[in-house]
């Protein structure tokens, strides 16, 4: 097999070290030539000083773990419930090592502390990412349209000749979801009305983080109109689409602050606001869950070579 290939091991660890540092390394410079292009004095005079900019990191930081765990208990119960501080591991790992590590990580934590059955966990954690995927598209592609339906020609064209099409290709995605919600058993092993549920919760989710994204840019700047804002927060959906992209704040920070200029935004007030927003939230991942998380592993470690050999 070719997972038990030496030569194809070594190429895919080859791989993963680039995306896991070479990658980011990359960005990192990128980023630091245009900072220092602005220079650091502009970078922190430009710095948000409405208290709702900060005020709002608050919900956005909370908002998926929140979600994640109304799901999982509409999926396997109020016994299984999942504590918060799991989730928030899942969604360190998926944002800072490599996408879908989260779902094994919160796979492997189940099995060994829920009495769930392993095929009902995988249909869970299964169903769920498919479901989030084609909420998150829903979104992805009305927001893609509003921003075409923004151009008055375009907007003038679709009007007078494609209403129906328009609708159609917003709710194109729907169609596998309701497939899946229509074939009983056969794909899953929950009910219809728990993978709708799990749908709209995803939906809800997905609408709700675009929306606050929109109001933290907003409030940064007396600057930044609505439209202005919704323009950026659509260029991170756009990035956060990307299939396995690694670092896509990163990339993020550095489309935004190229982009200032067609944006006709000061580039100093736009880097110091995409900078805060995504680092914001590394750094509470990292205070509040990546910190105690490696304390508990060391603990744990340290007490497991101090146990008495029998």
């Amino acid at each position: 097999m070719l997972l038990n290939n030496p030569t194809a091991t070594r190429i895919f660890q080859v791989i993963k070290q680039i995306f896991l540092y070479v990658f980011p390394l990359i960005f990192i410079a990128l980023i630091a030539v245009k900072l220092k292009k602005i220079g650091w004095h502009a970078l922190i005079h430009a710095l948000p000083t409405n208290p709702l900019f900060y005020a709002l990191q608050i919900p956005a930081f909370f908002l998926l773990p929140i979600t994640e765990k109304m799901i999982f208990r509409t999926l396997l119960g109020t016994k299984n419930s999942i504590p918060l501080v799991i989730l928030f591991r899942k969604r360190v790992l998926n944002t800072n090592v490599l996408e879908y590590s989260g779902e094994t990580y919160l796979f492997n934590w189940m099995t060994k502390n829920r009495s769930v059955t392993r095929a009902q966990l995988f249909h869970a954690v299964k169903d769920s990412a498919l479901l989030s995927g084609v909420a998150g598209f829903v979104v992805f592609l009305a927001v893609a349209l509003y921003l075409l339906l923004s151009s008055p020609a375009i907007s003038g064209i679709i009007a007078q000749n494609m209403k129906a099409a328009t609708i159609l290709v917003i709710l194109l995605p729907v169609i596998p979801a309701l497939f899946f919600l229509n074939s009983g058993k056969k794909e899953g092993s929950f009910s219809k009305q728990q993978l709708a549920g799990v749908f709209f919760i995803h939906l809800f989710r997905s609408a709700g983080a675009l929306t606050l994204d929109m109001l933290i840019i907003f409030y940064a700047s007396s600057l930044y109109s609505f439209y202005l804002s919704f323009e950026i927060v659509a260029l991170r959906l756009f990035i956060t689409r990307i299939p396995f992209l690694p670092s896509k704040d990163l990339v993020f920070i550095w489309l935004g602050i190229s982009a200032a200029k067609v944006l006709n935004v000061p580039q100093a007030g736009l880097a110091t606001v995409l900078m805060i927003m995504t680092s914001l939230q590394q750094i509470l991942d990292y205070l509040l869950i990546g910190l105690p998380w490696l304390a508990e592993y060391i603990s744990q470690k340290h007490l497991g070579k101090k146990k008495p050999r029998e």
